[in-house]
């Protein structure tokens, strides 16, 4: 082909030439039609590579083969894939195309982690062996960019080698779609199931007219054959030509007018001993502007060149069903995808999802969307704190179940992404390294993601990826509670102070209260009476200054003084009691408050097996010798309680699991250090990780794409729903008193209460006993009437309340009265005398009883009882 182009640049002395079919024929064409100035124009090189602005003399009346780049690229965005592989010869016009691509994929986040690059020339056996290699990927998405030949053996070898069955997606570029209707129907049929982006053609009546001769002459030459219809490229080779004579006629005509004489022909020549030494054609930049600004409607479209060629139109998805392509929809440079081209279709913005498509039969025939890759997800097997992660064998069969793993679950869901749990443990059954080795594996490749317990942190950031944390951040120090020796004794409240403070201060209030008997005594009524009631008033007394409610009236400055004094030591004794007692419940003498002082004191310090904190215990510069590692809840406990360490540091979501089960015995203290928290691993600039991360942050806001699924929900089932009143953020306040701390005031109260109505009733029953109405009850046959009679012995007597100012001149007169009548014994009712003393006795006068007093020379008369006129006294 060069050669003849050559002859026709030299001897011939064209102005233009069209044809070169290949992009590698262009190459070599366009060169020479550059040097000579003859424009070169194509209609089926649609290389990148060929560039209309590095070589001006080339015009391509066709679409760049890169305009289809961002169609590919929606289609895949539609579907959310995140990772494929690219299968492309190795011509130079194709690779060059495939960094296009490549560019494109990774701005919008999909990376291409293969690419399968074959020889123009491969054979069955290089193709054989590169599906193979295909098949033991990840991915499950390909995009295949190979020239029409080598791309239907490509596909038949893919049948046969079982990848066109279901679970792969196979995407192809326009050189296999627009040549489609050209292959073998063997071909078509194995690429059943596969999408192809397809140059759209405007239908119109040319465009029917045309295909209508065609038809005809077709039927005419090949009585035989198959009737193939006009491709894209057929109808730019119609467009071409009509483009090139249209030009030609304008440059005619220019000339003519402009200069009769002049001819075509004449060129200027130099070295013509020299094999490109063509000369230059002194037409051949007036036909190239006459080409590149003639517009018009042609077969194909729109013929309006930009920069030498085609202006990017629409693009038709296809999807190969049967023995033909069949529309799923469209993309247009100004609305992206599209079902259709109506007006109501692109009437939007430009976006890429599943609903811009109509129904897609998949490889195999299967109407669900395969995942795009299958991913291997590295756990780590472990024996404590299974409830994030929990391996039942560290196999590669093994059942794993667990926290971590639940809401991977969930975050995944919706995705295109099939995954399968891969523990990272050995043979015997135990975890295979830290870790720090288990991440470590994802960054060689072994591991896609790693799901577990595995915490944020700066050292494994500088070789791998996280998502955002999906758990609580921070370490901290668990240590024993002490309430074994303080809210647990029955007698907790009084540990604010010393048996021998209590011991005085009791002292003390027995003998303020004896001073001030001593000085009101003989002046003060209130503090008359017999030797109990005196007893009465001073413990009385003495204990109401506690709360400084004394009731009795002071008539001795000394007694005021001794009071005012010692009500003041009271109130700082209260006052000190209060706080101690309040500190005591909120700190609870904690023996470790943070830890520098466990590092300082030399005590042993527990941490969880295979955690990071050992690193952090030696980076706050811990002796190793004082480091003690654990593994379970119970080995946990167990360290705890016979004080083989005095603290743990572990992170918040292992102490929230440990508390759960042992909140009563210990609990937390000293201040939360900060850390990232569990998040899921991925290598470094996944294309997974942001969608990931932001699946994570909607499911722990609850979003409604996880099925109503709430992060609460899974911790609720592996850690429970009730836990202790959550004392895991506590940090030192005091936990709510329980009722067994008061247990002793309680009793005390109680056991008092009942002493005092036992005496009430020993009391009472002994009064009926002397009165002899005891025996007169016992000798009553009912027990009910016994009961009752019982019922009255313990009735309280209602006393008459102190007389007001306004009473006193009438009770001043009635016991004028009484006084009157006591020498005349008619009216007066005599209830008991004595023997030896007539003046002695019990009487009753009018409403009142009054008892008789013997003294120096006059009966002393006091009033016992206020009786109603149906009250008898027996």
């Amino acid at each position: 082909m060069g050669r003849i182009a050559l002859d026709l640049i030299k001897n011939v002395r064209v102005q233009a030439i069209i044809g070169p079919e290949t992009s590698e024929e262009a190459d070599f064409i366009t060169y020479m039609g550059n040097k000579a100035h003859i424009p070169i124009i194509s209609f089926s090189a649609i290389s990148s590579s060929l560039s209309p602005i590095h070589f001006p003399y080339f015009v391509r009346v066709a679409q760049n083969d890169s305009s289809q780049v961002k169609a590919i690229v929606a289609v895949v965005q539609a579907y959310r894939w995140k990772e494929l592989s690219i299968i492309h010869d190795d011509s130079q016009s194709r690779s060059a195309s495939v960094l296009f691509l490549t560019d494109a994929l990774q701005k919008t986040g999909t990376l291409v982690s293969h690419r399968t690059v074959l020889p123009t020339t491969a054979n069955e056996t290089i193709i054989k062996d590169s599906l193979r290699e295909l098949r033991g990927m990840s991915t499950r998405v390909f995009i295949v960019h190979l020239s029409s030949s080598l791309g239907t053996r490509f596909f038949l070898n893919a049948h046969k080698e079982g990848m066109m069955q279901s679970g792969c997606v196979w995407i192809i570029t326009c050189e296999l779609t627009d040549l489609m209707a050209y292959m073998d129907p063997s071909v078509i049929y194995s690429m059943n199931g596969v999408i192809g982006v397809k140059t759209h053609v405007p239908p119109s009546k040319a465009l029917r007219k045309f295909k209508l001769q065609w038809r005809r002459h077709f039927e005419q030459d090949h009585l035989q054959a198959r009737i193939l219809q006009p491709n894209v490229y057929a109808l730019w080779a119609y467009d071409a030509i009509f483009l090139m004579a249209m030009a030609a006629n304008r440059v005619r005509s220019h000339l003519n007018r402009d200069s009769p004489s002049s001819t075509p022909n004449n060129r200027t020549t130099r070295n013509m001993t020299d094999l490109f030494d063509t000369g230059v054609s002194p037409m051949g930049s007036k036909f190239l502007q006459s080409v590149r600004t003639t517009q018009f409607t042609g077969l194909s479209g729109e013929i309006q060149l930009v920069d030498g060629q085609l202006e990017s139109s629409a693009f038709k998805i296809v999807n190969v069903i049967g023995k033909r392509d069949q529309p799923i929809g469209y993309w247009t440079p100004n609305a992206g995808l599209s079902q259709s081209l109506e007006p109501k279709d692109m009437d939007k913005n430009y976006s890429a999802n599943t609903e811009d498509f109509g129904v897609v039969t998949w490889p195999g025939g299967t109407k669900a969307t395969p995942r795009a890759m299958k991913l291997k997800i590295g756990v780590p097997c472990k024996s404590g704190f299974v409830e994030f992660v929990n391996v039942s064998h560290c196999t590669n069969s093994s059942k794993v179940s667990g926290f971590s793993t639940d809401i991977f679950d969930a975050v995944m869901q919706g995705m295109p992404y099939e995954y399968e749990y891969i523990p990272f443990g050995s043979a015997d059954g135990v975890s295979a390294g830290d870790y720090d080795n288990l991440t470590y594996h994802v960054f060689l490749k072994q591991f896609d993601i790693v799901v577990g317990d595995v915490t944020i942190i700066a050292n494994r950031s500088k070789y791998v990826d996280f998502t955002q944390p999906y758990s609580l951040s921070g370490v901290q120090l668990i240590v024993p509670r002490n309430e074994d020796n303080f809210t647990k004794s029955l007698w907790w409240f009084t540990t604010p102070l010393t048996k021998e403070l209590w011991f005085t201060t009791i002292l003390f209030f027995v003998f303020k209260g004896i001073l001030v008997l001593i000085f009101e005594n003989g002046r003060n009524p209130e503090f008359q009476g017999s030797r109990s009631q005196q007893l009465g008033k001073v413990l009385s007394f003495s204990f109401s200054t506690l709360v400084f409610a004394n009731r009795e009236k002071l008539e001795s400055n000394y007694s005021r003084f001794i009071v005012n004094m010692w009500t003041f030591a009271v109130f700082i004794l209260v006052t000190c009691f209060g706080a101690n007692l309040t500190s005591m419940l909120t700190i609870k003498n904690l023996q470790v408050t943070n830890i520098d002082s466990l590092r300082m004191s030399g005590k042993f310090v527990g941490y969880q097996s295979g955690s990071f904190v050992l690193g952090l215990l030696k980076d706050l510069r811990f002796d190793e010798r004082n480091l003690k590692q654990l593994s379970t809840v119970e080995e946990y406990a167990e360290a705890l309680r016979n004080g083989s360490v005095s603290a743990i540091l572990d992170e918040l979501p292992y102490i929230r699991v440990f508390l759960a089960k042992y909140c009563r015995e210990f609990t937390v203290t000293g201040p939360t250090y900060p850390t990232g928290g569990f998040g899921f691993v991925f290598p470094k600039d996944s294309p997974l990780l942001s969608d990931v991360s932001k699946s994570v942050l909607e499911f722990a806001e609850g979003e409604s794409m996880h099925k109503g699924q709430k992060i609460h929900d899974i911790e609720n089932k592996w850690f429970g729903s009730e836990i202790c009143g959550d004392p895991l953020l506590n940090d030192g306040k005091s936990n709510p008193l329980q009722l067994y701390s008061f247990e002793s005031i309680f009793i005390t109260v109680g056991g008092a209460s009942v002493i005092a109505l036992f005496m009430f009733f020993v009391s009472s029953i002994h009064k009926k006993a002397k009165d002899g109405s005891l025996a007169e009850m016992l000798n009553k046959k009912s027990l009910g009437e016994r009961f009752c009679d019982m019922s009255r012995c313990f009735r309280f007597n209602k006393k008459k309340p102190p007389p007001r100012e306004t009473e006193q001149p009438q009770k001043t007169e009635e016991m004028h009265q009484i006084h009157e009548q006591l020498p005349d014994t008619s009216s007066v009712e005599r209830q008991g005398t004595n023997d030896n003393d007539e003046r002695h006795g019990i009487i009753k006068a009018g409403s009142l009883v009054i008892e008789m007093t013997p003294a120096d020379n006059h009966s002393e008369i006091t009033v016992v009882e206020e009786v109603t006129p149906t009250h008898r006294i027996e």
